[in-house]
């Protein structure tokens, strides 16, 4: 059976892993590419993630279909499609804004995961854009996280996020810090005193304070 690890009521990734006493349960490193079409248009955001050792010993227990102490693509693949299918009610944890108003995604179709030598658990996917977004003309920011920080998604590397493809001469790509240090680090203590059966309330949002925004920023007036 697939390796279920589920955010209860909360939300579903990856659906039941013991958790601990406090959030977050699962630790994800990330990285990510902007990526532009000939054009100099932004019409994709790459996603890969690490996860932590633990959640990836427990959530791929039993798929070693073949007992050759392997797991291949194909092994994962059920449980790749489920953690696709549970992300998408969550807008895949990447949450973007066009000139300040909420983006909407297409329907991720490139997808996959692998094991790597270290034991932990590697996913990548593809968020495509509706309709391809010019930086030259328009605000375009986006974070990935999760809502209710059951899991901890952090940037990682010196140069976590880059360009794919024809991004224009005139932009550039900006990671930057999170907007309240302080109160984030609040945040989190309160939240290292919440027992495992804890959700936080439907409106919450206490996963955007440990976001970092990624911008993309372009000259004004700039044609390429």
């Amino acid at each position: 059976m697939i390796g279920r690890l589920s955010f209860a009521s909360a939300m579903a990734l990856l659906a039941t892993v013991p958790q601990a006493g406090a959030h977050p349960h699962v630790f994800i490193e990330m990285t990510s590419d902007v990526v532009f079409n000939d054009a100099g248009l932004i019409n994709a955001i790459n996603v890969e993630w690490v996860f932590d050792p633990d959640y990836s010993a427990m959530a791929t227990e039993d798929l070693d279909v073949n007992k050759d102490g392997m797991l291949t693509t194909d092994e994962l693949e059920p449980l790749a499609k489920e953690n696709i299918d549970n992300l998408k009610e969550w807008s895949y944890f990447v949450y973007g804004r066009l000139n300040g108003e909420k983006m909407k995604w297409a329907d991720v179709t490139d997808y996959g995961q692998l094991m790597g030598d270290d034991g932990r658990l590697r996913m990548h996917f593809v968020v495509p854009f509706l309709k391809p977004v010019d930086p030259r003309t328009s605000e375009f920011i986006y974070r990935i996280y999760d809502p209710t920080f059951y899991i901890a998604i952090d940037f990682v590397g010196k140069e976590p996020v880059e360009a794919l493809g024809n991004k224009p001469q005139s932009c550039r790509i900006e990671v930057r810090p999170v907007p309240d240090p302080n109160s984030t680090e609040d945040t989190k203590a309160m939240l290292a005193t919440k027992g495992k059966d804890w959700t936080p309330d439907q409106e919450d949002d206490f996963g955007i304070m440990f976001a970092q925004p990624v911008a993309v920023v372009c000259k004004k007036g700039a044609a390429g």
